[in-house]
């Protein structure tokens, strides 16, 4: 039995309500009823009603594959994108947010961009809560001082990518909580092209899964852990100065406006320093040799 092989494959995790699925799959099939180099993979992540229900399999560039569970958002994509045999993926909600005539258009184009990653900068077209507003600047903002690469929207969930670039980072990429923010960090770490391109964003249909109490928190914990893992001589590098430029502060201070010199409080903060760079060539040769071995 021959398989037909996509060109081109959209990973669609689906933990949504009957009625938003069905109004993303109507819209799907009527899209793609002339793109047959595309396929349509749903990723059953646990819902409570059967997908067939829905999706009419019968179709050649419809497919559904099932979790035994609900295991979360990035475990959905990473195993849609881990069982297609297309190189080109795109991603996106089936709460109907996000346009996905611009997606399949993104899609068809992407070799022309020449990039490695590409991402749909989100226009809102609804006024959103004025926390989350700030909140995505100020992620946004960190990530690009951070990484010193210019962060314009960095979870948004409609992007287009190569498989091949994808499975590198596998490893790293969380089950839950924010594959897409993940995958635009480690991209910049690699020294890859990240291009945005602005793409509509309405108002999802059903609750929107982000706390603006929690969530900023865990943005900042997963920035700051691929940086580590990425940079690592750079992240300890910096505390290492930090602490050695403190303790000269302190030295110089303690001399000449008590006459005496702080030597204690100078050493701690002088060799922490020191250990804090050594942290980072050791972390820096681990990550050099973890790299040879791929």
């Amino acid at each position: 039995m021959n398989i037909k092989t996509f060109k081109y494959c959209i990973v669609v995790p689906v933990y949504e309500t009957k009625d938003n699925l069905e109004k993303f799959v109507k819209l799907s099939e009527t899209l793609l009823v002339d793109q047959n180099e595309i396929e349509m993979l749903f990723v059953d992540d646990g819902n409570d009603y059967d997908l067939k229900d829905v999706i009419n399999i019968n179709l050649p560039n419809f497919k559904i594959i099932k979790n035994k569970k609900n295991l979360g958002y990035g475990a959905s994509i990473k195993k849609g994108v881990a069982q297609t045999h297309s190189d080109i993926i795109g991603i996106i909600d089936c709460d109907n947010s996000y346009d996905l005539k611009h997606l399949i258009n993104l899609i068809l184009e992407f070799k022309k961009k020449e990039c490695d990653l590409l991402v749909g900068k989100r226009i809102f077209e609804y006024d959103d809560f004025f926390l989350k507003v700030i909140f995505r600047k100020i992620i946004n903002k960190l990530s690009t001082l951070i990484f010193n690469y210019k962060v314009e929207d960095i979870n948004s969930g409609l992007r287009v990518f190569y498989k091949s670039e994808f499975m590198k980072d596998l490893s790293v990429y969380p089950d839950k909580f924010s594959i897409t923010s993940t995958q635009t960090l480690c991209t910049i770490s690699r020294n890859k092209e990240i291009e945005y391109i602005d793409t509509k964003y309405f108002k999802r249909d059903g609750k929107s899964k982000i706390s603006v109490f929690v969530d900023p928190f865990k943005f900042i914990y997963l920035i700051f852990k691929i940086f580590l893992i990425f940079l690592p001589i750079k992240f300890f590098g910096y505390f290492g100065f930090v602490f050695i430029a403190m303790s000269l502060i302190i030295l110089v201070l303690s001399f000449f406006l008590f006459n005496k010199i702080m030597d204690i409080t100078f050493l701690i903060l002088f060799i922490s320093g020191i250990n804090f760079i050594f942290f980072g060539l050791i972390a820096e040769i681990i990550r050099i040799k973890n790299k040879e071995k791929d």
